[in-house]
């Protein structure tokens, strides 16, 4: 690939010059000069051409999605297939309107902000935001945003001035509990990773959901909330231990996602130990580790291609200056009884 000193020297322009082209900063260079430079840089085929000429077209016509991981990127975490899936189908319905998508997990919203405004970015989906950011968010914002899964009901001040698209998470997981109640099960255990005071967003309101049930039917909340090591690489240890006091005497257990769920298939399996007949076990998200699991989950799956079709439309409309009739979009779950929970019959 050439350099931008060899398409200087192609050009008869200076290394400074055509880094500006490249980067958008036209205002110094001439008519004729950024056009002997932008067709040097589409003749060789330069790896930089595209951002050059769109943003000297008044626009990016980027779209960020950013998600906040920190846990994932600490511990270098590449293998969850919600992300994988969500990505694919927000760059699908992105590339549909004529833009083009830049992806980029943040350890904290500082990073995040600085990634949006150093890309011009002319519209971003926010993926992992806590709810004690979204005040933070709301007040630096000057760019088109829709939250994926913000729980705003928890900032009072904000309530209404963000867009959110996401799941109710407390009713689906309180759809989960019900019917593994009516399945027999009096012993259930929610399950996600790090301390559950700690929890917020999507666990938050995933426990919530669970305990909503339990205390419905008038059952034990004793050791029904479970708070797993944060690291997945400490996880099967953690499982161990857990498989040897029996479960806590629990006979089914509800994982936050289907990604903790199929490394529990796998672990407790492994131990001699029958699914679903001697433990019953569940997922949430509805990914390909759901289907391919075996013997196969029962979960709650969420379609995150309309998901991503729904956050982009909104986007879409705030950049349009379109009238946007709801803020929050909530899309339903559906529960999918696979091959995992066992029906009690005492």
């Amino acid at each position: 690939m050439v350099s931008i000193k060899e398409i200087a020297k192609y050009t008869g322009a200076s290394p400074t010059t055509v880094s500006n082209v490249i980067h958008g900063r036209t205002g110094k260079v001439s008519k004729e000069k950024f056009q002997q430079i932008q067709g040097a840089l589409e003749k060789f085929n330069y790896s930089e051409q595209m951002a050059g000429r769109i943003l000297a077209n008044n626009g990016s016509r980027i779209i960020g999605f950013i998600i906040q991981d920190d846990l994932g990127l600490e511990a270098m975490e590449f293998s969850n297939p919600y992300i994988g899936e969500l990505t694919q189908a927000i760059e699908y319905y992105i590339r549909k309107q004529g833009y083009y998508l830049i992806y980029h997990r943040s350890k904290s919203f500082d990073e995040s902000l600085r990634v949006m405004q150093s890309w011009q970015m002319e519209g971003v989906i926010l993926s992992g935001v806590q709810p004690n950011e979204l005040v933070a968010w709301h007040k630096h914002l000057k760019t088109p945003a829709v939250f994926l899964d913000a729980f705003e009901d928890q900032t009072s001040d904000i309530k209404g001035k963000i867009y959110n698209v996401g799941l109710d998470d407390r009713a689906e997981a309180k759809k989960m509990t019900d019917f593994l109640i009516t399945a027999g099960h009096t012993e259930i255990a929610f399950l996600s990773r790090g301390s559950s005071e700690t929890w917020q967003g999507v666990d938050a309101s995933r426990r919530d959901g669970v305990l909503d049930a339990l205390k419905q039917h008038k059952l034990s909340l004793d050791k029904s909330i479970l708070g797993l090591p944060v690291v997945i690489s400490e996880f099967e240890a953690w499982l161990d231990a857990f498989i040897s006091r029996g479960f806590d005497g629990k006979t089914a257990l509800f994982f936050a996602s289907d990604l903790l769920a199929s490394y529990a298939l796998s672990r407790i399996q492994r131990a001699g130990i029958k699914i679903p007949e001697d433990i019953s076990v569940v997922g949430f998200d509805g990914n390909i580790l759901s289907q391919v699991a075996s013997p196969k989950l029962t979960t709650i799956f969420q379609d995150l291609s309309l998901k991503a079709d729904m956050a982009i439309t909104l986007l879409f409309k705030q950049m349009n200056q379109d009238v946007i009739s709801e803020n929050n979009v909530l899309i339903k779950g559906e529960l999918v009884e696979r091959e995992t929970v066992k029906y009690r019959q005492d």
